[in-house]
């Protein structure tokens, strides 16, 4: 088969076509990224010059250099726009306030816990009509956004992603509180719908002003809403399908009608269950794939819905990377080729951000396990590496 570019290869795994190679991400969708310390330990292990850079305060989520990508020889690459040097107080201040009134404080990991939501008091609908609502241009830099997407669109011939701020469920959550977020769903429907509603136009309003600045300059859209927990769905499937999915569908297909690019639908948990809906809605990938939830064997999954939806991610980030051999991260990533690329459909990456305690060992035999499974080459250059590393 002729040799793909990046963007041509992602494409055709997402159009159910056979690649050249199966797909590999680092980095390249906020999801698939690496935490600030994770990258400083990979930086000093390949004695990389780029240093980190702090792409989310609250998730202590790296922007991976582009040194750091092709190095890896990685497929995606995401719009970003950098923060100015130094990182202004409002970004690193341990106690802050985001866009929706809610107060986020710092713990002693480095990220961030809601300690304040903006809507804990809120006990009427009137209430929330008074809320001071965020003004939805305010919500991303869409012409900064824009000019990154521009940029990245001359200068590589990788797919380009744009990450939308996560949305509706993430976003209810945060600002009204967990717990009593749950109670609301179950008890409070008039409150709970209107504040979905209410965040859903908001959302949509961002949609319309950011995605036709942006253009056709991006090939992917990721759109995070996590629905499931680690044993099921968040609240029963019913009350999903009849408060949830219609919120979302609406979210998914403003994002169809701004822009041609795919949508990679972000759920992390045990979301086989919700996977017609998903598909229903319109996402063409599910991300993160999280291997170690109820329900989710990446064989059954490929056998049941790899003709209608591609699979994002899939390389246990709980036990295996953090915790696991060179050689145990090597048979994770086997599997997950083996059960998921037949046909196209798949896209290497880990489930979800590589945290701190992931050796580099564990992201080069990734790496090495990627190219070498994935059909793109031998892989033995991370080999050789870690192998100078330990003489």
């Amino acid at each position: 088969m002729p040799k793909m570019t990046p963007r041509e290869r992602v494409l055709a795994a997402l159009n159910h076509q056979t690649p050249d190679a199966v797909p590999f991400d680092v980095g390249g969708i906020k999801t698939t990224s690496l935490n600030i310390h994770a990258y400083e330990k990979l930086r000093r292990y390949l004695h990389l010059e780029t240093p980190g850079e702090i792409a989310h305060c609250r998730s202590q989520r790296a922007q991976l250099p582009e040194e750091a990508s092709r190095f890896l020889e990685t497929d995606v690459r995401r719009v970003h726009v950098p923060y100015p040097r130094p990182l202004p107080e409002t970004v690193t201040a341990p106690v802050q306030v985001d866009e929706w009134g809610s107060e986020w404080t710092q713990a002693a990991t480095g990220l961030y816990f809601v300690s304040r939501p903006g809507l804990a008091q809120a006990e009427t609908i009137s209430d929330l009509h008074a809320y001071p609502w965020p003004d939805p241009t305010a919500l991303t830099p869409a012409a900064k956004l824009a000019e990154a997407a521009r940029h990245l669109r001359a200068k590589t011939d990788c797919a380009i992603c744009l990450d939308l701020p996560d949305t509706v469920v993430h976003i209810s959550q945060n600002t009204r509180g967990f717990e009593q977020w749950l109670v609301d769903s179950a008890v409070d429907l008039p409150f709970f719908e209107t504040m979905l509603d209410t965040i859903t136009t908001i959302y949509l309003a961002m949609i319309e002003q950011l995605l036709p600045a942006v253009g056709d300059n991006i090939d992917l859209v990721l759109i995070c809403d996590d629905i499931a927990i680690q044993t099921g769905p968040l609240i029963s499937p019913e009350a999903y399908r009849k408060l949830i999915k219609p919120r979302q569908a609406r979210i998914l297909q403003a994002i169809r009608d701004s822009s041609p690019a795919k949508i990679i639908f972000h759920s992390c948990g045990s979301i086989a269950w919700a996977l017609p809906d998903i598909i229903d809605m319109g996402a063409d990938a599910l991300n993160p794939v999280q291997v170690s939830a109820a329900g989710m064997n990446t064989g059954r999954l490929k056998r049941e819905f790899g003709d209608k939806i591609c699979f994002w991610g899939g390389v246990d980030t709980q036990r295996v990377l953090p915790f696991g051999t060179p050689t145990e991260v090597h048979e994770e990533v086997k599997k997950r080729v083996e059960d998921l690329s037949a046909g196209g459909g798949y896209v290497i990456g880990s489930v979800h951000i590589i945290q701190q305690e992931v050796p580099p060992e564990n992201i080069l035999a990734m790496a090495e396990a990627a190219h070498l499974y994935g059909g793109r080459s031998d892989g033995s250059r991370f080999k050789e590496i870690m192998h100078e590393r330990r003489s």
